[in-house]
């Protein structure tokens, strides 16, 4: 999505002193789990003063002794004096999280969100009256980067880097705002790409949520042929370990994003079946030739990955 040319009233005198360089900038991060507390690292080897909000107090203190953090809380605090908010939060709790900040940070300050949809974050943001009047910036972000594993215990302040970070700014979104945060997530070493909120969901769908959903079936049916209890899964090499390595991925955390990008996920399922269709014709074909055209035409997509 192209950055839009429209300029509103506030502008780049408007944001707080961290963003306009009058002091260190300072960051809270709202939930501390794989993403939150990397992007907590990733805020502290930048030089920025990091704080956070987790129930979990073993989370804050770890982060406070790896040095991450100035220090925490375990609940909202009355007034967040800082420049960035970054909504960590479960997709279930992500607009209540953002309404809680109301009231609770400076005017000027960017607030966004790493949730896995953007949809609904972005219209509650865009729509909700009270959060407009806040004289806030919200951006909503997802970066494209994660792991099997999830907590803080496995946070990592370089792992944005070299992975593509979607950001979705409102058309409103002052040019000089948005610049702001590009060049913080592009600091962590990830590649800064733009969509629209529901262009992201359906795009997001083919490659992320699908794949999830492979790797867990392809998982059961190797579970289904096997004669006994794992048989076929002693022979599982590297090939078979790739690909079902997001099958270990958090149930709870992959519920809520199956169900609410349903829409997408079905129509990207869709368009997968069909190719699978074509394959599973050219094995009953013995069309060896086809087969390996389909491999080639995939060799060329997949240099498109950066």
């Amino acid at each position: 999505m192209p950055i839009k040319e429209f300029i509103p009233p506030n502008n780049e005198e408007n944001l707080t002193p961290g963003w306009l360089g009058l002091r260190i900038p300072r960051a809270c991060i709202l939930g501390l789990g794989l993403i939150g507390g990397s992007w907590a690292g990733a805020l502290h080897q930048a030089g920025w003063n990091v704080f956070a909000v987790d129930s979990e107090k073993a989370s804050i203190d770890e982060g406070v002794r790896r040095g991450w953090l100035q220090t925490g809380w375990t609940s909202m605090p009355e007034f967040l004096d800082v420049d960035l908010i970054v909504l960590a939060l479960p997709l279930p709790a992500l607009e209540n999280g953002l309404e809680r900040l109301l009231g609770k940070i400076p005017k000027g300050a960017i607030v966004t969100d790493v949730g896995s949809l953007k949809g609904e974050i972005c219209h509650k943001a865009a729509i909700d009256t009270k959060i407009n009047s806040q004289d806030v910036y919200f951006i909503g972000g997802h970066p494209m980067t994660g792991s099997e594993q999830s907590g803080f215990g496995v946070a990592d302040p370089n792992l944005f880097r070299g992975y593509p970070y979607v950001l979705t700014p409102a058309e409103t979104c002052p040019k000089q705002v948005l610049q702001k945060l590009v060049e913080t997530v592009r600091g962590f070493g990830a590649n800064v790409v733009f969509r629209e909120p529901g262009e992201h969901d359906i795009e997001v769908a083919m490659v992320s949520h699908i794949p999830h959903l492979l790797a867990v079936a392809l998982t059961l049916a190797t579970q289904d042929i096997s004669k006994d209890e794992g048989s076929a899964l002693e022979l599982a090499g590297r090939s078979f370990r790739d690909m079902t390595r997001i099958a270990d991925s958090s149930p709870e955390m992959w519920k809520e994003i199956m169900v609410r990008n349903a829409d997408a996920i079905l129509g990207g399922l869709t368009l997968w079946e069909q190719r699978i269709k074509e394959l599973k014709e050219c094995l009953q074909q013995g069309d060896g030739e086809t087969i390996a055209e389909a491999f080639r035409k995939a060799h060329v997509v997949r240099e498109r990955i950066n």
